[in-house]
């Protein structure tokens, strides 16, 4: 479970840096698994400490707590609809941001640390979309071109999708041996959230029969419902921006300030409480991965067994009694 940063949907402050600078200090200590952070932001210097760490003072940094640091392509800040988890709805007006300056933030890299580097997000660019063997491929010449790292490739839907098909991408996944993570962005799982649910389970329904076991990532699903569905349809690793954006209450997200008076912080004033808050809800986090992760050894792998549309109402309803 990935805590992100990310520029986007946030204010950027008179020093230049993104709002969400502020709250690093308060949460750095909490940041000890695994954080996201994107390439974009790193190339613009709006996220604290970005010039030590791309010139070889990096452990002096917050970007040395985390165990795993992932570095996302920049995709995602260059999108202008809007996201579904975004506090905030209107237009925005991303900086230009290249598959050329994306390089030129991997090679500065730090290269005697744990990090995963993210595929570029080519639609994000406008760029005519590839088809999953070109995607795949371009992966693979990444992972080449940088030994040191571990490789997440992000598949996007090819031309002509809106969503990823699965039934497209099969020819293709002997392909997917060569890389670490397999990543999916969480809308273009389908267009319903069942859709969505199923998506990854016959996704790694088609993994595990091809004896792949590289873990599914879903981008933009850092939420605890979210998570124990799609981890319950085959997804093992999961990131975004809803612990900056929400608060924490019996293990759903809500409102900000309703999460304070069901905690009881009615006495501290805004920057303190949403300090607490945030740490308080990358510890749920932790405890929901734990959680997680002890069931890993109870659950069987799909083996290649099709996946059917009432299997994954199944699922659904065993999530949602958890919380009846």
């Amino acid at each position: 479970m990935v805590p992100s940063l990310s520029s986007r949907g946030f204010d950027i402050r008179q020093d230049g840096l993104s709002e969400v600078a502020a709250w690093l200090p308060a949460v750095q200590d909490q940041l000890t698994d695994s954080l996201l952070v994107s390439a974009y932001d790193l190339h613009y210097g709006l996220l604290p400490d970005v010039h030590d760490f791309l010139t070889g003072n990096h452990w002096q940094t917050l970007y040395a707590t985390p165990e795993v640091l992932i570095v996302d392509s920049g995709g995602y800040e260059l999108g202008t609809s809007w996201d579904g988890s975004e506090v905030r709805r209107g237009e925005r007006q991303p900086n230009a941001f290249s598959r050329t300056a994306y390089v030129a933030v991997v090679e500065r890299l730090p290269t005697d640390q744990n990090i995963v580097l993210v595929t570029w997000d080519h639609v994000a660019t406008a760029s005519d979309r590839l088809s999953y063997k070109e995607q795949i491929e371009a992966a693979s010449v990444l992972k080449r071109d940088n030994p040191r790292v571990l490789i997440d490739c992000l598949v996007k839907p090819q031309e002509g999708e809106l969503y990823v098909n699965v039934d497209a991408l099969a020819p293709e996944m002997n392909g997917l041996r060569s890389v670490d993570f397999i990543g999916l962005t969480e809308k273009e799982l389908g267009d319903t959230l069942f859709d969505r649910a199923l998506t990854l389970a016959r996704l790694r329904a088609a993994l595990d029969s091809r004896d792949i076991s590289a873990p599914i990532h879903v981008f933009g699903a850092l939420d605890p419902l979210f998570m124990r569905l799609y981890f319950d349809c085959g997804a093992e690793i999961f990131d975004g921006l809803t612990w900056l954006r929400y608060g924490l209450a019996g293990g759903r997200s809500v409102y900000r300030e309703v999460s304070s008076l069901l905690d009881g912080d009615v006495h501290y004033s805004e920057p303190i409480r949403r300090a607490r808050q945030q740490a308080e809800y990358l510890r749920g986090l932790r405890a929901l991965q734990n959680e997680l992760r002890s069931s890993l050894e109870s659950k069987p792998a799909q083996g290649g067994v099709p996946v059917s549309a009432e299997t994954v109402s199944t699922v659904i309803q065993n999530v949602l009694s958890k919380f009846a």
